[in-house]
């Protein structure tokens, strides 16, 4: 064997055996069913036909998500619904797999610059971090893997293409960037990091990058085609006055995703990052302007969501964080012995503290996520009159669980579900059987015998009479508000008389698209642990202006 399939071979044996680590940290997610917006998937891909999904502006204008395009991830979904039905656990493996290899290329892509220990370090650093625990339980979250395993592949033709300046390898690379926009467009920006690779001259670079031009063209009238805007945004809405504060404050809140939970560990963690970050950064100055490029592409596209972090908003950043720090530590190593020991000192500290973090953060999502499923799968079997008080999984996943469970499936319809104990107040006369989770046993048990009590406090400790106020304004396809008069405490809007209850800052805003009324109540919780509740307020979100309601 020569002395380059040695080195081909070495290579593939270390990308194995990370993919492989990646594997066995988060092989606990095999034991996890649907959450969250996996409902929202099945139901489309139960109700539409493939073509319809990838080809249809009617689908990805029916929802007014003008922020989602993500043909990629129906067709990833749909491939294991087709294949295993609704086997949770097959979803899983499929997603493990995609996972470990990201792994795998995130090293192979840095062989290209990086000697084997710093390649290894950035690889294990996003298959252990905080970041990472977040992302991979998620099955909603898969675009995010697959676009980075797409994005690394376009990475890796593209270097080929430079090296070897071929056209052929450029083309394939814009395609690779194509299909990982498509998966999420948080690969979208990586146009603009091509040409700043450290390999050719930059004629060579820009030449080369010309074919993901036409690939971002393409992508983009795509997008406007079908979902009818280039950009948009779903959740919570922002107005252009709200930038500057929220980017004041972005920087923050990534770095408390990317150390994932509060405590040593994940301070540790930062620090470690920042000091191979800033040997990276002492490599000269195409090394700070690509540190600079990639932090940017990294949190612009995240600003306008940023009012509320998700854990998977952090992950590109996460990325570009272990890259520069495994790059600083190379050219730590590269200076003097007392450099090498130096790298060793960061790759250690960062690496200990990486998997502490990770594990923590996994200690702390997967229990929920367990609750998640434990409660999902107990909703299947209740019958009519059964009601399951205060799950976890998201609100909005609920109506999507009724719809598989009493139209797909076909089983026993009729029971319910509330996420705010004024449902007991309300309607608790109508409750045939309570359900609740017990966190001592892990499964959903009964709870009716507690039903008097629990309907004695909820409703006796409520304020009727304290003040409280809800400014309204319709703007667009968004809804603002601002809750007073108290600055602190804690507010949600009821919907339902207690079905659905949403947890909301005093002044924010969110995308509603459509016309139809929205009935609400606005609660509020008091530091001292008094509640008081607003009637029931009804927004005609089909007539913009403002709507205001005080009680003093």
């Amino acid at each position: 064997m020569s002395r380059h399939a040695r080195a081909v071979a070495a290579d593939l044996g270390i990308a194995g055996a990370l993919g492989a680590l990646a594997w066995a940290l988060h092989a606990r997610v095999l034991g996890l069913w649907f959450s969250y917006d996996d409902f929202w998937h099945l139901r489309h891909l139960l109700t539409h036909q493939p073509l319809e999904i990838c080809c249809s502006g009617t689908f990805w204008r029916e929802f007014g998500a003008k922020g989602m395009f993500t043909p990629l991830l129906f067709a990833s979904l749909g491939l294991d619904l087709t294949s295993f039905g609704l086997d949770a656990r097959a979803f899983y493996v499929h997603q493990l797999a995609v996972f470990a290899l990201a792994t795998a290329l995130l090293y192979l892509v840095l062989r290209f610059w990086l000697a084997r220990p710093w390649a290894g370090l950035a690889a294990l650093l996003f298959a252990a971090g905080p970041a990472s625990a977040s992302l991979v339980p998620l099955l909603m979250t898969r675009h995010y893997v697959e676009a980075i395993a797409l994005g690394l592949l376009a990475v890796a033709s593209y270097t080929l293409a430079v090296r070897r300046r071929r056209a052929a390898w450029a083309l394939v690379s814009a395609l690779l960037y194509l299909a990982a926009a498509l998966a999420k467009e948080i690969a979208v920006p990586l146009v603009l990091l091509l040409p700043l690779l450290p390999d050719g001259d930059l004629r060579t670079r820009l030449r080369h990058a010309l074919p993901h031009a036409a690939a971002l063209a393409a992508y983009l009238a795509l997008r406007l085609a079908l979902v009818g805007a280039l950009a948009g945004s779903y959740g919570w809405a922002v107005r252009p006055q709200d930038l500057p504060r929220l980017a004041l404050v972005l920087p923050e809140k990534v770095a408390a995703e990317v150390r994932g939970v509060p405590g040593p560990a994940g301070w540790l963690l930062l620090a470690a990052l920042f000091a191979g970050i800033l040997a990276a950064a002492l490599r000269g100055r195409r090394a700070v302007l690509l540190i600079a490029v990639a932090a940017c592409l990294a949190l612009l596209p995240v600003l306008p969501v940023s009012t509320e972090m998700e854990p998977r908003y952090a992950t590109p950043a996460w990325i570009a964080a272990a890259v520069a720090c495994a790059a600083g530590c190379a050219a730590l190593a590269r200076r003097s012995p007392r450099g090498r020991a130096a790298a060793a000192v960061v790759a250690v500290a960062v690496c200990i503290a990486t998997l502490w973090a990770g594990r923590a953060a996994a200690a702390k999502r997967l229990p929920e996520l367990e609750r998640i499923a434990a409660e999902g799968r107990a909703y299947l079997a209740l019958g009519p009159g059964d009601v399951l008080r205060r799950p976890r999984g998201h609100p909005a996943s609920f109506p999507e669980l009724r719809w598989l469970k009493e139209e797909h499936l076909g089983r026993l319809r009729g029971a319910g579900w509330f996420y705010d104990d004024l449902y007991l107040c309300r309607r608790g006369s109508a409750i045939r059987q309570l359900w609740e989770y017990d966190p001592a046993r892990a499964r959903v048990v009964p709870a009716t015998a507690r039903l008097p009590a629990l309907r004695a406090s909820s409703c006796g400790g409520i304020r009727h009479a304290a003040p409280l106020a809800a400014h309204f304004e319709r703007s667009g396809a968004d809804l603002f508000w601002e809750l007073g008069p108290y600055s602190r405490g804690r507010w949600s809007f009821v919907l339902g008389d207690g079905v659905t209850a949403f947890e909301v800052p005093r002044e924010g805003g969110f995308v509603l698209p459509g016309t139809a009324p929205v009935a609400l109540r606005v609660r509020y919780d008091a530091p001292s642990g008094w509640t008081t509740y607003s009637p029931e307020l009804v927004i005609d979100l089909g007539r913009p202006g403002r709507r205001q309601w005080a009680r003093r």
